[in-house]
Order: C-alpha cells, then sequence, then structure tokens
C-alpha cells in the first residue's frame, strides 16, 4: 500500500509555520458521544491551511471491501479516482468532527490546497482552545447515519 505524503514541498502563503503538534492536539470533543476532537493551541485566521489529510491510497478493489466491511468512516475520494483512507494513519485531520445535529458550527472545511492535497481550511477565525469542525457532506450521514 502506498501512504499519501502530503507535506513533502508543501509551501502555501495560507500554511501556518510550524510544525502541528506544536498548536493542535486532541482531547474528547464537546459533541456528546462523537468521540475525540480536533483543537488547536493557537488562532488559526480565516483561509489558513489547518492541517492535510493523510493515509493508505487504495484502489478500488480495497476500498470496495473495506466498506463492505464497515470500515470506511475515514474515506477521502481523491481527484484520481482512488479513495485515500485515514483509518490506521497518524493525521490530526481525521478528528475534526462535523457538527451537523449538534450547537456548533463548522469553522473549517474540507477542501484541496494550491498543490491538490486534501486539507482541513478554516473558514473563519478560530481561537486557541476551540474545537475544529467542519462538514463531512450528506453522501457521508447518508451511509452512516
Amino acid at each position: 500500500m502506498k501512504v499519501a505524503d502530503p507535506e513533502k514541498n508543501y509551501i502555501d502563503a495560507n500554511t501556518i509555520e510550524a510544525s502541528e503538534e506544536d498548536y493542535l492536539y486532541i482531547k474528547t470533543s464537546q459533541i456528546q458521544n462523537a468521540g475525540n476532537g480536533l483543537f488547536t493551541a493557537i488562532d488559526i485566521f480565516k483561509n489558513e491551511i489547518i492541517t492535510l489529510f493523510k493515509g493508505e491510497i487504495l484502489d478500488a478493489k480495497e476500498a470496495e471491501e473495506r466498506a463492505k466491511q464497515n470500515s470506511d468512516r475515514y474515506f477521502i475520494n481523491l481527484l484520481d479516482g482512488t479513495i485515500m483512507d485515514s483509518m490506521h494513519t497518524n493525521c490530526f485531520a481525521k478528528y475534526a468532527n462535523d457538527a451537523i445535529n449538534s450547537d456548533f458550527k463548522k469553522n473549517a472545511e474540507i477542501t484541496l490546497d494550491a498543490n491538490d492535497n486534501v486539507c482541513l481550511k478554516a473558514i473563519k477565525k478560530i481561537k486557541s482552545g476551540e474545537e475544529i469542525f467542519c462538514s463531512y457532506g450528506k453522501r457521508y450521514w447518508k451511509k452512516h447515519s
């Protein structure tokens, strides 16, 4: 299995100039029964890239097998038609919860950076100590609800 390493050669004006371990941390989410969540130890400004997704790159056959086993909660469809699975990869991005059906609002989005890496980007200022929320999309919740 190939593992995506989007941090190689990555430079962007909206990138935080620090190691992710220095400003991101994981603890119990504020959303009840959501498990862990992603939090920031610094202020993150609108349009800054918070973190990049990392994971195993799967072909269609392997992705289908994992989906049959309900092991597809951390799948991301990539532009080339492959699937990235972050489940068994150290990756801060996978801890950002969807605020759907909660009192919280999303403050980040899953998108592409300037080099077409899948990332979390702030859609508004996120203050130090806040949890980072995004949307997984209707298709995700249709399958996993």
